[in-house]
């Protein structure tokens, strides 16, 4: 996340995506402002935003997104809860041009976990601010680093809460091994080259896509389909 509180520093760290507003903007450019958190935990971590472990904030946000910018203010703006998907930038609470983006951009298998990630926990973090900060530490694991909280450029230290750790790693562990959960998610990911991006999920339908097999299946029976047909025309 681009804004993050470091006990040091003073500065807010938060962290996550969740959709409370009726609207979802079409990829392009908008206005984003960081507005308050909404639970959080205190985490010792270390984070590539600035060098050594430090005590940071994490969990869950509300952001407004819209079109329209009229003296510091968005107009035609929306609330959403969100979390941040960017461990190397702070955030702000200005009102600043993003760009809508695909989840895609993240990489295939980077989209495929978060996606698994949203299904499964996602649902859990509301009001629950153990499950927020473990849900934040997974996105930023497996959106942007190696999927191991004990390594890489996002990692815990001794000291991190433990209930938080050993949410996080089960989230982990469930969005690269388990089935995908119930729930459905689509997404919104706004990006800025200076400061956090937010990462938006709306609840409703998602239709998958087919594995590979299943287009070879499809196309089999389509062909078989066929020669039936033409095998019909000939005997009349």
């Amino acid at each position: 996340m681009k804004r993050s509180l470091n006990s040091f520093l003073a500065s807010a760290l938060v962290a996550t995506c969740t959709f409370v507003g009726s609207q979802a903007f079409a990829s392009g450019t908008v206005y984003v402002k960081e507005n308050n958190s909404i639970s959080m935990e205190s985490l010792n971590l270390v984070l590539p935003i600035q060098s050594g472990a430090h005590n940071y904030d994490t969990g869950s946000l509300n952001i407004t997104v819209g079109t329209g910018l009229r003296e510091g203010s968005i107009t035609n703006g929306t609330s959403f809860l969100a979390y941040c998907i960017d461990p190397f930038q702070w955030s702000s609470s200005s009102a600043l041009t993003y760009s809508t983006v695909a989840l895609s951009t993240l990489g295939t298998s980077q989209e495929a976990d978060v996606t698994k990630l949203y299904s499964q926990s996602y649902a859990g973090t509301n009001g629950n601010s153990v499950n927020s900060a473990a849900f934040q530490l997974a996105l930023w694991e497996l959106a942007k680093d190696d999927g191991v909280l004990t390594t890489g450029r996002v990692h815990t230290t001794d000291v991190t809460n433990a209930s938080v750790v050993a949410a996080a790693s089960s989230m982990i562990y469930n969005a690269q091994h388990a089935n995908a959960g119930s729930s459905q998610y689509s997404f919104n990911l706004y990006t800025n080259g200076s400061k956090q991006d937010y990462l938006v999920a709306t609840l409703g339908s998602v239709t998958p896509v087919p594995e590979p097999e299943t287009y070879a299946m499809l196309l089999a029976g389509l062909g078989l389909i066929g020669f039936t047909a033409s095998r019909r025309r000939v005997s009349k």
